[in-house]
């Protein structure tokens, strides 16, 4: 028995690789914000816990915690 292409056929398997591709992404970039997302709640818990004297002595103010988190996620994954 010999298989035939069709057109249908052609239309089906790129229209499958195109969602396995997007879906692909979208697994990898879910993976790698939910790493970013762990980077900025250690930052963000590990500050928070000091207390405002010691926080003083490295001269970061309790209002900049939440920005100082943010850059730190911006960097990527914990390493």
């Amino acid at each position: 028995m010999q298989h035939v292409s069709s057109r249908h056929n052609i239309w089906l398997q790129t229209t499958f690789n195109a969602l396995q591709t997007r879906f692909l992404r979208l697994r990898a970039d879910a993976k790698k914000n939910k790493a970013r997302r762990q980077r900025f709640r250690k930052t963000y818990t590990e500050l928070y816990a000091l207390s405002n004297r010691e926080l003083a002595d490295m001269g970061i103010p309790r209002s900049h915690i939440r920005r100082l988190a943010l850059e730190e996620m911006a960097k990527g994954p914990l390493k």
